[in-house]
């Protein structure tokens, strides 16, 4: 017998002792080991945040006099101007949601009212700091599925060749991404909602339900739209009462926050926060759906067009969080994509978090089929945007309905990649349990 075959029975003859499998490991399957990723992760988080925090030192101008304007970057909820307004007249007394300025949840007031004092580099580390949360999140959260994925059994096609994205890659296709860096140089207040989000979706997947919840809250009283991942939240609780105590711990959170707001700041930032949001009071252009086409619609049907508006971004959180409820985080990535594409004040930001957090499914990249399309239409999306905001705005030769075809291409490239992202899921689900199908076109009647 030779040397080779020996060792080959000993390894079987130690596996069957163990009661491990004797099946031989993949050539790609993870071999790093955590003391190695995780200095390579603090490598990409530190040259991630030194790349923003030295672009907002170094090139003030670029940053708060451009960036900090773009209506791609900054949404009348999510700017830093405002914000500093609201800062402003919150130091000196006055309430800052009676100028009609202000529109951001009293968490931020909080949060950056010690930071009001020092010089403007602090704020510009708070955001760096925020947009290295939710990077380190995504690292997270690629490291929990590479582990379940290696535990568990049944999460695989029979005879697949598997390759796991490492947590260092997960963070490092965020940060490098020129969307998240565009939206941290902007300032955008986003980026406090999105490490809200990638909180909450970690403590969830961890069984903290909780944390969970209460990150849940948080992310909701920023943003509003991120009230649609208690869905999947609930159901990372496991059993039916457990998913009932998640939804009434959810509603007391918020509830207790609001409470806690109305104290220090009185009932009137619930109308200048929740309810402007939905009833979309500042009709400035974004990258979505709704400016455009409530400048033109009849005051009339303004009601009425709002309720179909919102309720066609609300309406997806049960029915997805349901159908995929065997992988919550699943349901979770999939309502993140629709609330960046249907929510009433977008931006490039909410792109990059959807973006994100794809990497964490590589295993479903090979299934999708229209990428090029998708590529292609947020690309053009992207690309024209800015192009024809100057035509519109400075040069004068276009108008608005550049800008808005624009913003169409862009939605309708995150609903493709929605509709291909999900068509992935439901094909590679298929193939698991039912192998003899991969080679064949399956046809729903």
């Amino acid at each position: 017998m030779s040397a080779g075959s020996k060792r080959g029975g000993d390894a079987l003859v130690d596996a069957l002792r163990s009661g491990r499998s004797a099946e031989p490991k993949r050539a790609n399957a993870p071999v790093w080991t955590a003391r190695a990723e995780s200095k390579q992760l603090a490598y990409v988080l530190l040259l991630g945040s030194m790349l923003r925090l030295g672009l907002l030192l170094l090139f003030p101008d670029l940053t708060q006099r451009w960036l900090a304007g773009r209506v791609e970057l900054s949404t009348p909820v999510t700017s830093f101007k405002r914000l500093a307004e609201g800062l402003h007249l919150s130091a000196r007394g006055i309430s800052p949601y009676d100028g009609g300025v202000f529109h951001q949840s009293p968490l931020l007031l909080l949060v950056f009212r010690p930071l009001y004092y020092l010089p403007d580099a602090a704020m510009s580390v708070a955001f760096v700091a925020a947009d290295a949360l939710v990077a380190l999140g995504l690292a997270k959260l690629a490291g929990a599925r590479a582990a379940q994925l290696q535990r568990s059994t049944g999460t695989a096609v029979p005879g697949e060749t598997r390759f796991i994205c490492r947590p260092s890659v997960a963070a490092m296709l965020y940060l490098f991404n020129p969307l998240a860096i565009a939206t941290a140089l902007a300032r955008s207040t986003i980026v406090f909602s999105h490490a809200a989000i990638v909180g909450a979706l970690y403590l969830g997947t961890q069984g903290l339900i909780t944390g969970a919840v209460v990150c849940a809250a948080v992310a909701t009283h920023l943003s509003l739209y991120p009230a649609m991942l208690i869905a999947p939240i609930a159901l990372m609780a496991g059993s039916g009462r457990g998913i009932v105590r998640t939804v009434i711990m959810f509603a007391c959170t918020i509830g207790m926050l609001h409470v806690l707001f109305v104290a220090i700041y009185g009932a009137e930032y619930f109308a200048a926060t929740v309810d402007f949001t939905v009833r979309v009071g500042d009709l400035q252009p974004t990258v979505g759906l709704f400016w455009y086409f409530f400048i033109e619609i009849f005051d009339e049907f303004r009601a009425f067009f709002i309720v179909v508006f919102q309720l066609t971004a609300l309406a997806f959180a049960v029915p997805v969080a349901w159908r995929f409820r065997h992988d919550p985080l699943f349901a979770a990535t999939m309502l993140v994509g629709i609330i960046s594409a249907l929510k009433s004040y977008p931006a490039w930001g909410d792109l990059a978090l959807f973006l994100g957090l794809l990497p964490v499914y590589e295993d479903l990249l090979k299934y999708l089929q229209y990428t090029f399309l998708s590529a292609n239409l947020l690309l053009y999306g992207i690309g024209l945007a800015p192009v024809f905001w100057y035509l519109w705005i400075e040069q004068g030769s276009g108008n608005a309905n550049f800008f808005y075809a624009a913003t169409l291409v862009y939605v309708f490239g995150q609903i493709a990649l929605l509709f291909d992202l999900g068509s992935a899921m439901l094909r590679r689900s298929l193939d698991i349990h039912h192998p003899e199908t991969r080679n064949r076109t399956v046809i729903q009647d």
